[in-house]
């Protein structure tokens, strides 16, 4: 029997909007990209950042990357989805990012209380 790739979550209504924040490693990007694409997250935003956690210990690991100071080259994917589709968003981004070494990366999600739009136009 296999463990789930990611802990269950705490149930959010179906019409509830959800934003996710994950921070993966760059050569994932495409993989977790192609994963979340039939579950149409909304609102998406990409970010190269930097930054270590567990691995900060296996820094000789990532000699090939030429990390700076110690920070490791992450990215930062963020976006929103309603709530019927968080658990299999989590579960398919934690699938595609995963490559089974330490650093594989960590996945937030926050409830949606209020969001609004700026409006378009001249102000």
């Amino acid at each position: 029997m296999t463990e789930p790739v990611a802990p269950p979550l705490r149930p959010l209504p179906a019409d509830g909007l959800a934003r996710l924040v994950a921070i993966v490693r760059p050569s994932r990007l495409d993989a977790v990209m192609e994963a979340l694409h039939p579950l149409a997250p909304r609102d998406v935003l990409v970010e190269a950042v930097r930054g270590y956690n567990r691995q900060k210990t296996h820094l000789a690991d990532y000699e090939e990357v030429g990390h700076e100071g110690g920070f490791l080259p992450k990215v930062r994917l963020q976006f929103t989805l309603r709530g019927a589709r968080l658990d299999a968003a989590v579960q398919a981004l934690c699938a595609a990012a995963r490559t089974g070494r330490i650093g594989d990366g960590k996945v937030f999600v926050h409830r949606v209380e209020a969001a609004a739009r700026a409006p378009a136009g001249a102000p």
